[in-house]
């Protein structure tokens, strides 16, 4: 078998990475990937071999041939328009679908996964000691996701998407945080729940969302 000729630069520690690594394994191509370990809490990601690759010290980064992904969602969407065909279910395959994808990973990126990092590297420095008493903008974050459900029957789609991918691997890091009520948010709560029963969640989420929390209990109660 040739060597894959895509490389991911990855810890499964990082909720970015793990929306990548349901990516890949909703879409079958493990063995098309080479997987290359960068340990985070061990500055791996600030060896000056790293560096060279990414400047900006962050995982994951995907390279094929000339090209170097240094975002997630980017990434997500480059794996699906190389290897999801026109009938996959996850198939960005006309405008309409791609913007509601994208509007999703964006809402991911820019909303829900930065309040997210905000608190845990905060907490991961010593700064924050007490994660209770920071938690209310993620609230309004799973608030607004608990509106965009009620549109669809999955965060972007009425069908599974990437995005979906992308958010439940934030949203499972949250909930190491903030348990998802049923009560506040019914809608994120089943969609949750579901999420967790796709064939490839624990082996692409849950093993590196668990590793994470082991950490994170070291430094605060949980």
């Amino acid at each position: 078998m040739s060597t894959p000729s895509m490389v991911l630069y990855y810890d499964e520690v990082s909720p970015p990475v793990r929306g990548v690594l349901l990516t890949i394994a909703a879409l079958g191509v493990k063995d098309r990937i080479k997987f290359e370990y960068i340990n985070l809490f061990n500055g791996g990601h600030l060896s000056a071999d790293f560096l060279k690759i990414n400047p900006l010290h962050t995982i994951p980064v995907l390279r094929h041939g000339d090209l170097t992904l240094i975002d997630s969602h980017a990434i997500i969407v480059y794996l699906c328009d190389t290897f999801a065909s026109p009938e996959d279910t996850f198939a960005i395959s006309d405008t309409l679908t791609r913007a509601k994808v994208f509007n999703m990973l964006c809402f991911n990126n820019g909303h829900l996964f930065q309040r997210d990092a905000e608190v845990m590297r905060k907490v991961f420095s010593g700064e924050i000691t007490d994660p209770s008493k920071h938690l209310k903008p993620i609230e309004e974050t799973i608030d607004a996701l608990e509106h965009f459900l009620r549109n669809s029957r999955y965060t972007a789609l009425d069908h599974l998407s990437v995005a979906d991918l992308a958010i439940v691997a934030t949203l499972s890091t949250l909930n190491l945080l903030i348990p998802i009520d049923a009560d506040r948010w019914p809608r994120v709560h089943d969609w949750f729940k579901g999420m967790q029963e796709l064939p490839y969640y624990n082996e692409q989420n849950g093993v590196g969302l668990e590793k994470l929390g082991g950490i994170l209990r070291t430094k605060v109660k949980i």
